[in-house]
């Protein structure tokens, strides 16, 4: 019987490594049909997740734990991201928070993962957003990255590969969100942000091939972010110098999901404590996290 690989992934800098995995050759000691594209938005992703209608793709890792939850029959293979977070400026600012007070800050999405991250390390960092600063509230990365380019704002949150954009078009790195996480939680300078997840019935060895592939295909994109960045190119409809700055500016490892459980749990808590809404259902159970059935 034919088995197939429906690889799937959402227009950003992960897409790289999948769509470098599947030009691997191993896959297809286990799978006789391996196929790639790109989903045009995270509904089409939620659609073909709850159909059962892709076999690995990587999202991120508090989507996957509320999947999971809600008994969509996935799991967590490995996390890949650590972190995509900068505050970027349309003038050089120096100082840390502390020189971001009286500034008005443009912050995309209200209540989603950008806005609770930063929202956090404001409070620790003893920055009171409410009265502090201005956060200007966008519905979407682009209308935030506009907001500080054209100095209707001060600052913006953004993820890459819009802030790469960003400051491609003249704006300014202020803060690196993953360094600050280190500061002002004592962790290390990443946190787990999106992850690989394949079917439950992958058998176990299934699941360590693919993970074998994926960590080459991780390794060789960060060993070269400029042929991945042309990879890229297409999939994310930009520019491949920006990709490429986008790929170094971004914290990239992949580590296996029982692994990762521990940085995942806490990650969860920082999110639910702002935003329940975001891990719906709360810390996923055991199963989730094995990357071996």
């Amino acid at each position: 019987m034919a088995r197939t690989l429906r690889i799937r992934a959402l227009k950003v800098p992960p897409s790289i490594i999948l769509a470098r995995a599947a030009q691997d050759p191993r896959l297809a000691d286990s799978f006789s049909d391996v196929s790639f594209a790109t989903w045009p938005d995270a509904k089409a992703m939620r659609a073909d997740l709850d159909a059962g209608a892709v076999d690995l793709c990587i999202i991120p890792t508090n989507v996957a734990a509320a999947l999971y939850n809600a008994g969509t029959p996935i799991r967590l293979l490995c996390v890949n991201v650590w972190g995509i977070l900068h505050v970027m400026s349309h003038a050089p600012i120096t100082g840390g928070w502390s020189a971001l007070r009286g500034k008005r800050i443009a912050v995309p999405l209200k209540g989603n993962m950008p806005d609770t991250i930063f929202s956090t390390l404001a409070a620790r960092a003893g920055l009171d957003l409410s009265a502090d600063v201005q956060v200007v509230y966008c519905d979407s990365y682009l209308a935030a990255q506009d907001a500080v380019l054209t100095g209707a704002c001060d600052a913006a949150v953004l993820p890459e590969p819009v802030a790469s954009s960003a400051a491609a078009l003249g704006g300014f790195r202020a803060l690196d969100l993953q360094q600050e996480w280190a500061t002002l939680t004592g962790r290390a300078p990443r946190f787990p942000q999106a992850g690989t997840v394949i079917p439950q019935d992958f058998s176990s060895a299934d699941a360590a091939s693919i993970l074998a592939v994926m960590d080459d295909a991780l390794g060789w994109m960060v060993a070269n972010p400029d042929a991945a960045g042309a990879l890229g190119a297409p999939l994310l409809g930009l520019a491949a110098p920006i990709i490429a700055d986008s790929l170094r500016a971004t914290t990239w490892m992949s580590m296996d999901a029982a692994a990762a459980r521990e940085d995942l749990e806490y990650f969860y808590g920082v999110l639910t404590a702002t935003s329940p809404a975001l891990v719906d259902g709360g810390l996923p159970d055991a199963g989730f996290y094995s990357a071996h059935s």
